[in-house]
């Protein structure tokens, strides 16, 4: 975690300051395949570096993109692949297990569980400036079962902020319990900074809908850096 945040602020030291002799340093921004749990439909071209506590990602020739989470997971895999078989479908797999959780309860991978083999499809809009969505089947095999369905969604009403919404479900084959979860908030991203986005809003951690265990409610933020690497 500590590393991770070291890494981040390097990246953002690096991006404000000046090159060698006083020449300044030139950053072409990139963004961020992600709204805050969900995955976009999308990969990033080649050669994109997106650098946060939620996703750490780079793209390669190909479609194919390999990303990890520091924190929490994106389409419920913390380290894995993602490929984009079209501009609006892609389809990932990796490991999936929550290591860090910030607040109350679980989000998507529960922590008594055992790392697992996670794969989702997601299908949405391609990248737009205004408005984006996706819907994400997934499952998760190991000792526990799971499959399920996330919704996702982005609108961007200015050019320096979006608003995100999304609602998530998974069945547990094991027990059959329904869990669902929900959050919220907004993401920042000032023209002047066009390579940095700030996150922040509200998780309601998952809960089993036919027991009555308390609604836990997190708070989501993420610092993110993205920019093309050549």
């Amino acid at each position: 975690m500590r590393k991770g945040r070291k890494i981040l602020l390097c990246l953002c030291v690096l991006a404000a300051g000046r090159g060698v002799h006083g020449q300044e340093v030139t950053i072409v921004p990139a963004a961020p395949t992600h709204f805050f749990y969900t995955p976009a439909a999308y990969v990033n071209p080649p050669w994109h570096l997106v650098v946060g506590l939620h996703e750490i990602s780079f793209a390669f020739p190909g479609n194919l993109q390999v990303q990890l989470s520091l924190v929490d997971n994106i389409g419920r895999i913390n380290f894995g692949a993602k490929y984009g078989i079209l501009d609006r479908l892609s389809v990932g797999a990796g490991l999936a297990h929550t290591v860090v959780h910030f607040g109350y309860g679980d989000h998507g991978i529960p922590n008594h569980a055992r790392p697992r083999l996670g794969v989702f499809l997601c299908y949405g809009t391609p990248r737009t400036g205004a408005f984006e969505w996706s819907v994400t089947a997934h499952t998760q095999i190991g000792d526990h079962v799971s499959v399920g369905g996330d919704f996702g969604l982005m609108a961007t009403p200015s050019d320096w902020w979006s608003f995100i919404f999304e609602i998530g479900t998974s069945v547990d084959l094991m027990d059959a319990l329904l869990w669902v979860n929900a959050d919220g908030g907004i993401r920042v991203h000032p023209p002047s900074v066009p390579f940095l986005y700030f996150d922040a809003g509200v998780d309601l951690a998952e809960f089993p809908v036919k027991e009555n265990p308390g609604i836990g409610v997190s708070p989501y933020f993420d610092v993110i850096f993205a920019m093309e690497t050549r």
